[in-house]
């Protein structure tokens, strides 16, 4: 190995009693059991149920609640227990008002926190452990969890801390921080298999949860990709992005969220539209608004109007981009306005004031004025650029993680089986190929200088959202045009890509998981992005347990579909298994009690332990690097540091 490289390593370890201490403890972490991964996928803007699943590690802290104290807690403490865990500001200040708190209340809940704390952290290293503190309390933690309260010799010590935290009135805020990190140490690696933006009312309250969470990684959805377009600038995407949340009366989202100025598209939109009852862009409303209560009449001639806006720029982005071979998605192009008919079907609705016939997708003057200040807004605003960064930086179109593939949709395949080629600036791609050149793009658009400027990079996230090529949409085309204002279900007909279908042939999943060199017995695809219909008797398990389609209905448009309210597949040192959820206000009115129906689909024999994984393989490289050092120590060719 190279001498400068093992000088440089030597000041990290300038003795060799300090760099033995690192290989013993590194050999030693081999051997403990794998850390709980999570997987969620199409969460759409459903905060309150994702948070409550994450946070109650889906069930499995109930779980290990009756584990720990079966024998000495009746249901009902246990309940309130995990109640506290999930919730615990709201549960704290709930017990308060009903004047249920004393100090020997605080006493008893902070030893029953610790000793939970300490059950579920039993299988990580001191070290691990210790990275999720927070920066507060960090020593008292240190003492409470690693200090066995009944030893004779340190029993009056442990209780002191206790009795002394809430003498200080930090009881509060230590239970608080000690609920926090039991939901943390449940769940060890949490992964979204996309789409978090569109459709549910608080996308960004998942961004502000994610953010704050210690280890999680995203693999963008075409609607996130939706979003993070438009805050590139792209305005065909910023105004796509504006009509899923005003087609979903998602206004608390939009002013309330996240801050935008929607006063400009109001005032255009009431006054465009003031006679027209826009009857075909009623909002669907699952939940009211609470800050913002636009009524839905108001609503509907803004969904219009942001509408109308967005086929025009759809059509403008589709002629400058003739690779795309979109054109039979240029729906304006299409209309005969004498005759009123969209590829010879009638329209549902005429009243198009905004629309030149003879340029129909020129903008007016109003509307571009409405286009560039939400373009500003998306471009300008301090929170949604914080999640999109974040979107970013803990973001890809892929991911490999210990012999599991994750993606959103699809690889896209011919009807033959074979990887489907598209072409990027005049060369090919397909496969992995394909997925990477997608995410240079999707890099480069966000690293450009003039986001207000139209590029090639920001159109293929476009592409990405609608294109029927487009490994996160895999769609032959998006009908929202058509689902809006024709009545011909046969221009509806959404296709979806071969990959959808004979992903289901075990020997189609192991051509992809070759492809992107995954190898070994026990590996799988993970993706979601369409709903598993249970209530149809459909399986989220195929191909010989090598596909996981995990998409089961979080967001409510869905449930009907699916029957159920979203999967949890969970992957621990014992097994995989998919947590099956019934939906949120069950799982709200019986929260502390609510396990869900586990379905164990794969069995970990013998245990898989932390050498049998993606971050064991780390670890044993730096063993062998490190072990170069020793023996440069053992030769004389390097010197310890007196």
């Amino acid at each position: 190995m190279n001498k400068k490289y093992l000088e440089l390593l030597k000041k990290n370890y300038p003795t060799r009693p300090e760099l033995m201490d690192e290989l013993i403890s590194l050999n030693a972490k081999l051997y403990l059991p794998k850390g709980t991964e999570y997987f969620f996928s199409d969460l759409h803007g459903e905060a309150r149920a994702f948070i409550h699943l994450l946070r109650s590690a889906s069930g499995n802290i109930r779980d290990k609640t009756s584990q720990y104290f079966g024998d000495t807690l009746v249901k009902k403490d246990q309940d309130d227990l995990a109640n506290l865990i999930y919730e615990p500001e709201e549960y704290l200040q709930k017990l308060k008002d009903e004047k249920q708190i004393d100090n020997d209340w605080y006493t008893i809940t902070i030893h029953r926190l610790v000793n939970l704390f300490r059950f579920v952290s039993t299988k990580y290293p001191k070290t691990k452990v210790k990275e999720k503190f927070p920066s507060s309390y960090t020593e008292i933690i240190d003492e409470l969890l690693y200090t066995n309260d009944s030893e004779f010799n340190k029993k009056l010590y442990y209780e002191k801390i206790i009795e002394n935290i809430i003498k200080y009135k930090s009881a509060d805020d230590f239970i608080v921080m000690l609920s926090y990190l039991i939901q943390r140490v449940s769940v060890d690696e949490l992964h979204i298999v996309g789409d978090i933006y569109d459709r549910g009312p608080a996308p960004h309250l998942i961004m502000e949860e994610l953010i704050n969470f210690p280890s999680v990684d995203i693999q963008w959805g075409n609607h996130d990709i939706g979003w993070m377009g438009a805050a590139c600038g792209n305005v065909a995407l910023v105004a796509s992005s504006m009509c899923n949340a005003l087609q979903y009366n998602n206004f608390d989202f939009l002013e309330e969220g996240y801050g935008l100025n929607l006063r400009p598209l109001y005032e255009f939109a009431v006054k465009t539209y003031k006679d027209d009852p826009c009857q075909r862009f009623m909002p669907k409303i699952y939940e009211e608004n609470i800050y913002d209560k636009v009524n839905k009449e108001v609503a509907a001639k803004m969904f219009k109007a942001m509408s109308i806006i967005r086929f025009k720029l759809d059509g403008q982005l589709i002629e400058r981009n003739p690779e795309f071979q979109m054109d039979n998605r240029n729906f304006l192009r299409f209309v005969d306005f004498d005759k009123m008919t969209y590829k010879g079907a009638k329209l549902l609705d005429t009243n198009f004031p905004t629309i030149d016939p003879k340029d129909p997708l020129r903008l007016s003057e109003e509307e571009e004025y409405v286009t560039s200040i939400l373009q500003r807004e998306f471009l300008k605003n301090p929170l949604l650029n914080k999640h999109i960064k974040f979107l970013y930086s803990n973001g890809s179109m892929y991911k490999i993680s210990n012999g599991s593939l994750l993606f959103h949709g699809c690889i896209p395949l011919t009807e033959d089986g074979e990887f489907e080629e598209l072409t990027i600036k005049d060369k090919a791609y397909k496969g992995k190929a394909l997925m990477d050149v997608f995410e240079a793009c999707i890099r480069k658009a966000y690293f450009s200088k003039d986001k207000k400027g139209i590029s090639y990079e920001k159109d293929i996230m476009w592409y990405l959202f609608y294109g029927k090529k487009s490994p996160l949409f895999g769609k032959s085309q998006y009908s929202y045009f058509e689902n809006l204002l024709v009545d011909d279900d046969s221009l509806k007909k959404e296709v979806m890509n071969p990959y959808f279908e004979l992903s289901k042939d075990e020997k189609i999943c192991d051509m992809i998981l070759d492809e992107f060199g995954l190898t070994g017995e026990k590996r799988r695809i993970i993706n979601g992005h369409v709903p598993v219909k249970v209530i149809d008797g459909v399986s989220p398990v195929r191909a010989n347990g090598k596909l996981y389609v995990i998409d089961g209905g979080i967001s409510k448009p869905y449930q009907n579909k699916t029957g159920i309210a979203g999967y949890t597949l969970m992957f621990n040192s014992h097994h995989l298994a998919l947590a099956e959820h019934r939906n949120f206000p069950t799982i709200r009115n019986n929260m502390g009690s609510y396990t869900p129906k586990m379905i164990e689909t794969e069995k970990m024999i013998p245990r898989m332990l932390i050498k049998d994984t993606d971050k064991g393989c780390e670890i044993k490289e730096r063993i062998e690097v490190l072990e170069e050092l020793l023996k440069a120590y053992d030769k004389g060719i390097l010197k310890e540091k007196p």
